[in-house]
C-alpha cells in the first residue's frame, strides 16, 4: 500500500505491511512525558524486544488521548524482510503501519485482507490504532475467531481493556455479502460487512524507515557533503585564482601606466642623469678632505722640518698611495702615528703597516689610505655575497 502523487517513484507515503509489524500497545500510570520514551524501553526489554528496538528508527511510540495520568501508547516495531517494492520505491517516502492509511471508528474492531493474510485492528477511544496484528488464520472461521478471542483476552491481561462494541470486516470483493457464519459465532461480538475504502492520509508522521533505507540515505548525504566538499573547495580555488589574476592584471596595467609614464617623462629624466652624472664629476673638488690637491697640501702640513721624505705620492680613484724614507725607524713611526691620528684624514682608512728598516739605518715606509664610505660598500658587497 503506497500513498502516491503522479507515480510510484513519487510516493509520499509507504504503508508497512502487518506481517513486518510488531504491535505492542503499552499503558504508563503517573510517568512524567519525558521519561515515557524510557519507560517504554525498559518494557520492551523485558518482553525480549530489545535488539529490535536498538535503533529509533525501528520502532514507533505514539501516546495515545489526553490522560497523562494514566497514559496509553501504541508501539510499532519493525521485523522482518520488506518487500523490494517498498525499499526501492520508497526511498524517499515516509513509512506507517498499514493500519495508519485505514479508518478507525472508536469502539469498532476492524479486519481486513492484506497480501495473503487478515489483519486485526483494534482503535482508542479516540480512533487512533491502539494495536493492529496480522493473523495466523488464512480463512475468517472458528480458528480465526478463537484467535481473535485470544488477542482481546492478552489486551485485558495488559490493563488495556478496550471499549469494543462491535467488529467490521472489509469484503474482499463486490461480491461477498455475508459474514462467514462460523466466525460470527466464534467471536462475542456483533460481526458487520462494509466494502473497502481508498486509503487515507495518516494523521502524524513516525520515524519509521527500513534500516536499508536509512544507510540509503546516510550514503547519500555523505556522497552530497562529499561533492559539497568539493565544490566549495572548486569555488575557493577558482576565487583564489580569480583574485591572483586580477591582482596579476592590476598589476600589469600599473606597470603599463607606470612604464608609458616614464617614458612620457624620458627628457626629464635624462636631463637629471645628466645633472647628477655632473654632480658626480664635481663631488671631489667640492669635498675638501677627498680633493686630491687638497690631500697632498693636508699631507706636506704634517711633515716634520726634516727626517721623513716623500718619495711617492699617487692618487687613485678609490684613494691614495704613499711611498717615503725616514732618517730613522723612530721618525718613520712618529710619522704613522701623526698620519692616522689627522683631523683632516679621519674620513681615511689606512692600511700603513710598520716601516721597514734599512741597513745604513734609515728606514721606509708605504700606506694605502681610501675613503671610508668606499670601504664601507666593498665590505657590504662582501657580505651579500
Amino acid at each position: 500500500l503506497e500513498m502516491e502523487s503522479k507515480s510510484r517513484k513519487g510516493a509520499e507515503w509507504v504503508a508497512l505491511p502487518a506481517r513486518n509489524v510488531v504491535s505492542v500497545p503499552l499503558r504508563f500510570q503517573g510517568v512524567d512525558a519525558s521519561r515515557r520514551e524510557a519507560a517504554a524501553q525498559l518494557e520492551l526489554e523485558a518482553a525480549g524486544l530489545s535488539s529490535e528496538t536498538a535503533e529509533t528508527f525501528n520502532y514507533e511510540l505514539h501516546p495515545l488521548g489526553q490522560d497523562e495520568r494514566d497514559q496509553r501508547t501504541s508501539t510499532f516495531i519493525q521485523v522482518g524482510s520488506l518487500p523490494p517494492a517498498i525499499l526501492g520505491d520508497g526511498r524517499e517516502a515516509q513509512y506507517a503501519p498499514s493500519v495508519a492509511f485505514r479508518k478507525l471508528n472508536p469502539g469498532e474492531a476492524l479486519i481486513w485482507h492484506e497480501a495473503g493474510n487478515y489483519v486485526f485492528a483494534i482503535p482508542h477511544e479516540s480512533g487512533e490504532p491502539l494495536h493492529c496484528q496480522a493473523l495466523a488464520a488464512r480463512s475468517l472461521d472458528a480458528d480465526a475467531g478463537a484467535e481473535v478471542r485470544c488477542i482481546l483476552a492478552s489486551l485485558e491481561l495488559a490493563g488495556l481493556t478496550p471499549n469494543l462494541q462491535s467488529i467490521c470486516l472489509v469484503a474482499l470483493n463486490e461480491t461477498e455479502e455475508a459474514v462467514p457464519e462460523s466466525f460470527a459465532n466464534a467471536v462475542d461480538l456483533p460481526v458487520t460487512l462494509r466494502k473497502d475504502e481508498p486509503p487515507q492520509v495518516p494523521t502524524h508522521t513516525t520515524r519509521l524507515v527500513p534500516a536499508s533505507v536509512v544507510k540509503w540515505r546516510h550514503e547519500r548525504q555523505q556522497r552530497r557533503m562529499f561533492i559539497m566538499g568539493v565544490m566549495a573547495f572548486a569555488f575557493v580555488l577558482v576565487a583564489a585564482l580569480g583574485a591572483f589574476a586580477a591582482r596579476v592584471l592590476i598589476r600589469e596595467r600599473s606597470l603599463v601606466a607606470e612604464e608609458k609614464y616614464l617614458n612620457s617623462i624620458e627628457g626629464e629624466l635624462q636631463s637629471i642623469r645628466d645633472a647628477r652624472a655632473a654632480w658626480d664629476d664635481m663631488l671631489p673638488a667640492i669635498t675638501p678632505d677627498l680633493y686630491p690637491v687638497e690631500s697632498l697640501h693636508q699631507l706636506v702640513m704634517l711633515l716634520p722640518p726634516d727626517g721623513i721624505r716623500m718619495t711617492k705620492f699617487e692618487v687613485r680613484e678609490d684613494g691614495v698611495v704613499l711611498d717615503g724614507q725616514a732618517s730613522s725607524l723612530g721618525h718613520g713611526l712618529q710619522f704613522r702615528d701623526k698620519l692616522m691620528a689627522a683631523e683632516a684624514f679621519k674620513r681615511w682608512v689606512w692600511e700603513f703597516p710598520s716601516p721597514t728598516n734599512l741597513p745604513d739605518g734609515q728606514a721606509t715606509f708605504h700606506a694605502e689610505g681610501r675613503p671610508a664610505e668606499v670601504v664601507a660598500e666593498e665590505n657590504m658587497e662582501v657580505s651579500q655575497r
